[in-house]
C-alpha cells in the first residue's frame, strides 16, 4: 500500500476506536498502539471495522469504565479470527 494510504487507514482505524471510546465514555489507553497492530494486519476497511467493532463488544461485555488498556493479544486474537471465517 502506498504510505499515505497507510496513514489514511490508520487514522480510520483510530476514528473508529475513538467512536467506541465516546459511545461507552472510556478512554483507551494504547489506542495509538492497537490502530497500528490493526493496520499492519488488515488490509480493508471491513476488516477493520470488525476488528473494532469486536474491541466494542468486549468493552461491553466486561462493563469496562474509565480507562482501559486494550489487550494485544486480544486484538491479534480477533485479526486471525477473520482468516478463519
Amino acid at each position: 500500500m502506498p504510505k499515505n494510504f497507510d496513514n489514511e487507514f490508520k487514522g480510520l482505524i483510530e476514528s473508529l476506536l475513538r467512536m467506541v471510546e465516546a459511545s461507552h465514555g472510556v478512554k483507551i489507553a494504547n489506542l495509538v498502539e492497537i490502530s497500528r497492530i490493526i493496520s499492519q494486519n488488515i488490509d480493508d476497511k471491513s476488516g477493520a471495522l470488525n476488528v473494532c467493532s469486536a474491541i466494542n463488544t468486549w468493552i461491553t461485555i466486561n462493563k469496562i469504565q474509565g480507562s482501559v488498556t486494550i489487550p494485544e493479544n486480544l486484538v491479534t486474537k480477533y485479526i486471525n479470527a477473520l482468516g478463519s471465517s
